[in-house]
């Protein structure tokens, strides 16, 4: 049971880059895509596990695309056993470039990223991750 929790906690932890710094860094993640039709809408990614302690625990990501180019990327990660739970919000604005999305966050923190994109029906892989369309 550990081992699979490790294993969820592993590929689960990163839905992008958690740290970032003061002045511009750039972070680019590969991997296959093709031409994103629209990524318009609301779409989430939950993983629920248990760590190495025996805690449950959740981290959830949603990124809000809007047809204006504005983009919202909340994280949520919850300590389920104790009921803990802290939320981190970035905002800034986007721009697809064939298949990738370049994603320019200017709060909390200035960060720039550079998405392989792909959606196919209600969902949308973003690095390659996969993420259900919660609201168009």
């Amino acid at each position: 049971m550990r081992a699979a929790a490790a294993l969820v906690l592993t590929l689960g932890a990163c839905d992008g880059p958690g740290v970032v710094s003061p002045g511009r860094p750039v972070v680019g993640i590969s991997g296959a895509g093709s031409a994103a039709a629209s990524i318009v809408g609301t779409w989430r990614r939950a993983l629920y596990f248990l760590d190495d302690f025996g805690i449950a625990r959740s981290s959830e990501t949603s990124w809000q695309f809007t047809a204006g180019g504005a983009v919202t990327r909340i994280v949520v990660t919850r300590n389920l056993t104790f009921g803990l739970v802290d939320v981190q919000v970035s905002a800034g604005r986007y721009q697809l470039q064939g298949a990738r999305v370049a994603v320019d966050l200017v709060t909390p923190s200035p960060a720039q990223l550079t998405l392989d994109v792909r959606r196919v029906g209600d969902e949308l892989e973003l690095a390659g991750q996969r993420y259900l369309l919660v609201a168009p």
